[in-house]
């Protein structure tokens, strides 16, 4: 239940990037502080990159978060949570119209938390504010300023835990970190300003300029490998890490519906520009004092820096050299243009587009520099068929390029991932539109993956694989007062080719999960004397689980499968649940790999009780 900085997504052998407001937010090497809950209006998974505006992805796609906006109605909720680990939130979101003639809109959203977290030492802290304004000229015009503020302090950088005697081997409260260590702590600054202009009828002009400022750092202990005298022994080196981060987005685009002839057409088109900036300062190559820890009988609160001495971190490293600093710029202009044409009654439809792309960066990571030019095209194509009103029938192509900064071994820049996606699917509406499924296949080629050789670090540009697989979605009201969503994603993803290593031909590609299936109930029970009332329960079921790195000696990890169970009461006016996760306290871990003879492995939290209070007011 502890608020990590950041989240990464993999779907379909390949991470996906996560975009703010339409927003390009990828990191170079690290980047921005993850959304809170308290912020989201709505998730968009958006499938393909070309077809959608400034999604430069990975050819799987990428993630839309879209803010809370004031909507113009006067409606003001609050929320508290409290839950094991000494968890603590409370919340609220207060919307209104604030001028008589009601042209200004406003929408303020605050949260605080707090959390001891279930690992030993660890516990955060995270406030956010985001205060926005509509103003509405007339009926065809409006301006929406939304600000964003979030900061954050905590005493993990990573839930990891570490060992040489095998992936889940350690307690699960088992903790790296140690009390006398100093805090991370991140800040995060947000401003989106946003234009919707009516330019004639069917058409709209949106443009929106953005700027997203963050920054953290704090220290972590970390083990690169194992102690050959006595694998009891953990051999931790402090590491300092902080980044400054920056993205500048200014985007316009048009969008609209016209006819040539018998042929409906909806079409969207325009420009973007990002500009991304990151400073940071770490020693993760250059930390040298160990801080030795037992793991069959861990002392802690007895580290002090300068291996005894005392002082600050920068005492014990000169950490502002070169060997310890890197600096990255990248920008981009873009121009896309989409259109869908509509024949025989809407039943058939073609949707066809093109994004050209200039990219320039430079990267100086620990004294070594490089510079990046690149101008790229990528297309989209799609179909679809609807036989009848409530099935469609469709397939997409798409190509994608995705910037990839660094150097490589000999070195020179890394050339950006290129891809190639393949989708063909079925939607279908049942029960006059109660509930819904969504069957698809697809295949995904991406080429210039990255190599890396474990023994220089060096990286090699010669990689590529495949991913192919098939997803089937079920969503809705199946009967009077049941809503389900099953799911079940099935994923092959191979490397097939590797000039560096011939053998890693055929190995699964990394973080790769073969089955997925999720299953989520909610039952409104029938009393009709006390209504209200409701059941949910589900599970999380994945297999065929594959390491954070693709190596000779591939280990197995354990299948996971984790069930949560709630209940709850909702009138119009107050809403109480009671949500426990993790069931049957299952010993879970998630993202691992074995690397110098030692296991890392990302603990997952222990069963947890959860209630959640929220009014209207």
């Amino acid at each position: 239940m502890t608020q990590r900085y950041f989240t990464r997504y993999f779907f379909a052998g390949g991470y996906i990037n996560a975009q703010r407001n339409g927003v390009d937010l990828r990191p170079i090497i690290k980047g921005p502080l993850g959304d809170d809950t308290a912020i989201i209006e709505s998730i968009e998974f958006v499938k393909g990159p070309a077809g959608f505006m400034n999604a430069m992805s990975d050819p799987a796609g990428s993630y839309n978060i879209v803010t809370k906006k004031p909507m113009g109605i006067n409606k003001n909720t609050a929320q508290f949570s409290y839950g094991s680990f000494g968890t603590f939130r409370a919340e609220a979101d207060l919307q209104g119209v604030v001028t008589e003639d009601r042209k200004l809109a406003v929408r303020f959203n605050v949260m605080g938390m707090k959390t001891d977290g279930f690992l030993k030492h660890d516990n955060s802290q995270r406030i956010l504010m985001a205060p926005s304004f509509k103003y509405s000229f007339n009926e065809k015009s409006n301006l929406t300023l939304e600000l964003i503020y979030q900061t954050l302090t905590y005493n993990l950088l990573s839930e990891a835990q570490i060992s040489p005697y095998g992936f889940g081997t350690l307690p699960r409260d088992f903790s790296i970190s140690d009390p006398s260590m100093r805090p991370y702590k991140g800040n995060d600054y947000n401003a989106f300003l946003t234009w919707e202009q009516e330019v004639a009828q069917d058409w709209k002009l949106t443009t929106r300029v953005s700027n997203i400022n963050n920054d953290y750092a704090g220290s972590i202990f970390w083990v690169y490998g194992k102690n050959q005298q006595d694998p009891d022994i953990l051999n931790r080196y402090l590491v300092y890490d902080s980044v400054k981060y920056n993205t500048f987005s200014a985007q316009s685009y048009i969008q609209g519906k016209f006819t040539t002839g018998d042929v409906k057409n909806t079409f969207l088109g325009g420009i973007d520009f990002n500009h991304k900036k990151n400073s940071s300062v770490d020693t993760w190559g250059t930390a040298e004092t160990i801080y030795p820890l037992s793991i069959s009988n861990p002392q802690y609160g007895q580290v002090i820096l300068n291996n005894g001495i005392g002082g600050g971190f920068d005492s014990e490293n000169n950490i502002y050299t070169d060997a310890n600093k890197t600096n990255a710029t990248l920008y981009y202009v873009s121009a896309h243009a989409i259109n869908e044409s509509s024949f025989l009654d809407d039943k058939f439809k073609v949707n066809y587009g093109v994004r050209l792309t200039q990219l320039h960066g430079n990267f100086n990571q620990y004294g070594d520099k490089v510079k990046q030019d690149e101008f790229e095209v990528t297309p989209r194509l799609g179909l679809s068929y609807l036989p009848i009103e409530s099935m469609n029938i469709y397939a997409l192509y798409d190509q994608s390029f995705l910037p990839q900064i660094g150097i490589a071994h000999d070195g020179s820049d890394l050339k950006p991932l290129k891809g190639k996606s393949y989708e063909v699917g079925v939607k279908k509406d049942w029960n006059d539109g109660a509930w819904n499924t969504t069957a698809s296949v697809y295949l995904i080629d991406r080429n210039r993956m990255n190599v890396n050789d474990p023994a220089s670090s060096k990286i090699y540009q010669t990689g590529a694989n495949r991913s192919k697989g098939f997803e089937f979605d079920l969503k809705g009201r199946i009967a009077e007062g049941l809503s389900v969503i099953i799911n079940y994603a099935y994923t092959d993803s191979k490397i097939t080719k590797d000039e560096f290593n011939p053998s890693m031909v055929g190995a699964a590609t990394p973080n790769r999960i073969r089955h997925i299936q999720n299953t989520w109930l909610d039952y409104q029970l029938p009393f009709k004397n006390l209504p209200g009332f409701s059941v949910s329960a589900g599970y999380q079921y994945l297999a065929g689980r594959t390491e954070r790195f693709t190596t000779d000696d591939p280990q197995p990890l354990k299948d996971i499968f984790k069930v949560d169970m709630g209940v709850g009461y909702a009138s119009k006016k107050y809403r109480v649940q009671v949500m426990a996760s993790n069931l049957f306290n299952e010993k879970i871990y998630s993202t691992a790999w074995k690397r110098n003879d030692m296991y890392y492995w990302v603990q997952q939290a222990p069963r947890s009780i959860r209630c959640v209070v929220s009014m209207n007011f």
